[in-house]
């Protein structure tokens, strides 16, 4: 391994593990799937929360949500910010005398918790624009000269509105007949569905263009070889039912780790994005912050079926700040335990996902179903939700009362009570005045 140590980490916005490397039929992602036959490729990786802003700040803080304090987003009205106090990833590495550049999207604040030496957050043209976001790179490994950097890339795709309608220098795009496009289980196989899904995948293949120059631009610099690549997204597709929501459509997501001389490995280890922050300070032989509440993804880069990584936490509150809908969780391997915490609320949409075609399709013809999931389980979910995943990956099906499964449901239970007393959930306080009990502590 190199003496020197940097990063390059690409996070695309809204992207499920749609990829050919990931098993899709019909996407074309020849960069991602490039990097794949080099890369450790996580096929149970999620994020902690299936929003924008909550998730980029638990990638670069290595808390959870409900601790670091950017609960939901911190653009306008909605004006989270992280906590005052939590370490991040630029501010750690920098002072350790690293370079460390943001291009393109960030969607975190404040400047004090993630300072950077070089902030390029304004793309001409917009984090769509993939061929000046890789000169922008170019630029930005010139400057750091000898130093060892850390390099953010925040690419605008897949995210909805997609970008498709205009053209951008440098990007041929490529597009996909509705009709040819997979309809998720969860959602409904609707003429509007597919011309959004089929928009969607264009959007992919323009992030997978902007991948693939990032990449070149540093084997262009003659870094690649002291460089950690990963390539992950901050949460699922932008459909009613993924993003924003408690199910697997919003939290699982891709996640490719490649080192310099290493090989293609599948791993099977359930990761979560608290994962991520320790993973770089390991590389970097930097020490972490104290109390993070997850371990670097290091040892398991070369084991396809690690022990010990057999479940993970999932914590989300807000999305925009009219979106409250707060639940923690726990993924196993089987089974999925999800604690909402206000279940008296009906799951209110983003506001890009309320609006789309898809979901006023849904409304303007009452459907009743949404895929294979009820549309009204969507909606609305009770207190506790227990599923089995290998049996109904859709989670349409609630069995938190089957009395076979009360074993199952009351160990996960009591690790997710666990979970939000060892990381403070400011929730807790709430919980308990609910009457909830085995949270005192």
């Amino acid at each position: 391994m190199p003496d020197r140590r940097s990063v390059l980490l690409l996070i695309a916005d809204d992207w499920s593990p749609l990829a050919g490397c990931y098993g899709s039929p019909v996407i074309r992602t020849p960069h991602v799937d490039g990097l794949a036959r080099r890369a450790t490729r996580f096929t149970n990786a999620f994020c902690t929360s299936p929003s924008c802003a909550a998730s980029r700040a638990n990638i670069l803080t290595g808390h959870y949500s409900h601790s670091h304090g950017q609960y939901g987003h911190s653009h306008g009205v909605h004006n989270f910010h992280t906590a005052a106090s939590m370490p991040s990833i630029p501010k750690r590495l920098g002072a350790a005398g690293y370079a460390t550049g943001i291009i393109g999207k960030l969607h975190t604040q404040p400047a004090s918790v993630y300072p950077w030496t070089h902030d390029l957050q304004q793309v001409p043209g917009g984090g769509r624009n993939v061929a000046i976001m890789a000169e922008m790179a170019a630029g930005f490994l010139a400057d750091a000269g000898d130093r060892p950097f850390y390099l953010h890339m925040g690419f605008a795709d897949p995210h909805r509105d997609f970008g498709n309608r205009r053209s951008y220098e440098g990007v041929e795009e490529i597009r996909y007949d509705p009709a040819e496009v997979p309809v998720p289980d969860f959602l409904p196989d609707h003429p509007e569905v597919r011309a959004e899904l089929a928009e969607y995948y264009q959007s992919i293949s323009r992030m997978d263009l902007g991948f693939g120059l990032a990449l070149q631009t540093l084997e262009a610099s003659g870094r690649a070889g002291e460089t950690l690549v990963v390539v992950m997204s901050d949460h699922g597709m932008p459909f009613p039912g993924a993003k924003a929501s408690s199910f697997d459509s919003g939290h699982h997501c891709p996640l490719l780790i490649a080192r310099p001389g290493a090989g293609e490995v599948e791993c099977d280890a359930l990761v979560n994005w608290s994962g991520i922050a320790p993973t770089v300070f390991d590389w970097c032989g930097v020490e972490p912050p104290d109390g993070l509440p997850e371990r670097s993804l290091m040892p398991v880069l070369d084991e396809q079926h690690p022990s010990g990584w057999d479940e993970t936490f999932l914590s989300h509150t807000f999305h925009e700040v009219t979106n409250y809908y707060p639940y923690r969780g726990l993924r196993g391997r089987r089974y999925k335990y999800v604690r909402n915490l206000y279940p008296e609320l009906t799951r209110p949409l983003p506001s890009d996902l309320w609006g789309s075609p898809t979901w006023k399709a849904v409304e303007r013809e009452g459907m009743e179903m949404m895929g294979k999931r009820p549309t009204r389980a969507f909606l609305r979910q009770p207190a506790e939700a227990l599923f089995d995943v290998e049996a109904d990956p859709v989670e349409a099906a609630n069995l938190i009362d089957e009395p076979a499964l009360q074993p199952v449901a009351e160990e996960m239970r009591r690790k997710v009570k666990e979970f939000r007393l060892r990381t403070r959930d400011p929730w807790v306080l709430a919980s308990r005045q609910m009457g909830e009990t085995g949270l005192e502590g």
